[in-house]
């Protein structure tokens, strides 16, 4: 495909990598007066009204048949609702700088289910090495050397939510191929599922802290920004970048989400980033990109290549090759 001038897609891009880095601020807000559980809960609903509020403005009605819901609904498990509440939860043990660097394993993990649930897609031996190296990424990231300092219950937590985020994005790719809706579509009907999946125990939860909703609330703020921003509109910014610029440059937005999200820790919340975490980082991230390197198709010795059709990028189409939200948008909190 030819990629549009950058001046098209950078803006969105932006506008996506800042959303994405910065829902790890807005949960640390909404902790300060919600239960993890209400956190996930209220930023899913948000999220629902939003996205369905933009298919009732182009007025797009999703065609789904039941089968679809039921799918829609398995990736929804992995992709949006259970990791949405083990991240506030882990939150709760470990600061926002710590959970966006280690949120950025998602791509290993997603590479670990395609190899072992998708048989004809096998992992290269650079595949491999990444996941190796990224392995090891992790434990310079923790601190492993100092036992005693590692913080086991929220990193156990946080890896286990981009362990979902890996087995959602890979049900996606086994599950979704032949649901012929959008994105926003898609998006809209998971969140919505999300939301009603994580209504009981909402209402179960503890109650919210006195003022905790208020107009003046840091809460409520944070809460409403996470569902508008972090898990609806940037999707439609996200998509941009897809279609303008390919999937491999929307999935980069991985490398930036973590600088975001630590920049706006030390700053706002004044969290301290030990030397090894951003060493650790970087050798994790350097995993994913070998972790999410495909192997070319090796030509037959004197075959011709075929021309490929002028076609414009499908976003659609792309979706399944990336990891994280609806159709394999990269969530990043």
């Amino acid at each position: 495909m030819t990629q549009a001038p950058a001046r098209a897609w950078v803006p969105s891009f932006v506008i996506a990598a800042t959303s994405w880095g910065s829902s790890f601020l807005f949960i640390s807000l909404a902790l300060r007066g919600l239960d993890p559980v209400q956190v996930g809960f209220g930023r899913v609903l948000i999220g629902a009204v939003v996205l369905w509020g933009m298919l009732l403005v182009t007025r797009h009605r999703p065609r789904l048949t039941r089968g679809d819901v039921l799918r829609i609904g398995v990736v929804a498990i992995g992709l949006s609702t259970v990791p949405f509440v083990l991240i506030p939860l882990a939150q709760q043990h470990i600061t926002s700088i710590l959970a966006s660097l280690l949120n950025a394993t998602t791509p290993l993990w997603t590479a670990l289910f395609v190899a072992l649930l998708i048989p004809h897609e096998r992992a290269s031996r650079a595949q491999v090495a990444g996941l190796l190296l990224g392995t090891a990424g992790i434990a310079v990231l923790l601190g492993a050397w100092n036992v005693h300092g590692i913080p086991l219950l929220g990193a156990a937590l946080m890896l286990a939510a981009t362990a979902f985020y890996g087995i959602g994005s890979t049900m996606s790719r086994m599950l979704l191929t032949r649901v012929h809706e959008g994105p926003t579509a898609l998006s809209a009907v998971q969140i919505a599922i999300s939301a009603v999946l994580l209504l009981p125990l909402a209402v179960a939860a503890p109650a919210p802290d006195p003022g905790a909703l208020s107009l003046s609330s840091e809460v409520l703020w944070g809460l409403l920004a996470l569902g508008v921003l972090g898990t609806s509109f940037t999707y439609v910014m996200f998509w941009r970048v897809v279609k303008l610029a390919g999937a491999t440059t929307a999935a980069s937005v991985t490398y930036v989400v973590p600088v975001v999200a630590t920049v706006l820790g030390i700053l706002v919340l004044h969290e301290e980033l030990q030397w090894y975490e951003p060493v650790g980082a970087v050798i994790v991230l350097v995993g994913v990109w070998l972790a999410q390197r495909t192997p070319r198709p090796k030509a037959a010795r004197g075959a011709v290549p075929a021309a490929a059709p002028a076609a414009a990028p499908d976003a659609e189409g792309e979706a399944s090759t990336l990891e994280g939200e609806p159709g394999g948008a990269p969530e990043r909190a």
